[in-house]
């Protein structure tokens, strides 16, 4: 993604994609969990105290995974 991604835009277009986040506890441990929609995985993204080390996004459309990284995934849970 880029610095003009909109977080609107985004959730306008895949809002009702299948969602999967990759949680990174550390360089060894990572996580997967999928939702049926974008806005369950971010409301389980702001519900999550402590926020892990790292985190990636993936949502499945058009027969492909399309990721956002940490900056765009922080913009999609401020606007939603």
């Amino acid at each position: 993604m880029s610095e003009n991604f909109s977080a609107r835009e985004t959730f306008a277009i895949y809002g009702e994609c299948a969602t999967t986040i990759t949680f990174i506890r550390d360089e060894f441990v990572t996580e997967e969990k999928t939702f049926p929609t974008m806005q369950d995985a971010i409301d389980y993204l702001k519900a999550i105290d402590p926020t892990p080390r790292g985190i990636v996004l993936h949502i499945r459309a058009h027969g492909r995974d399309i990721p956002f990284d940490r900056d765009n995934i922080a913009k999609l849970m401020r606007e939603f």
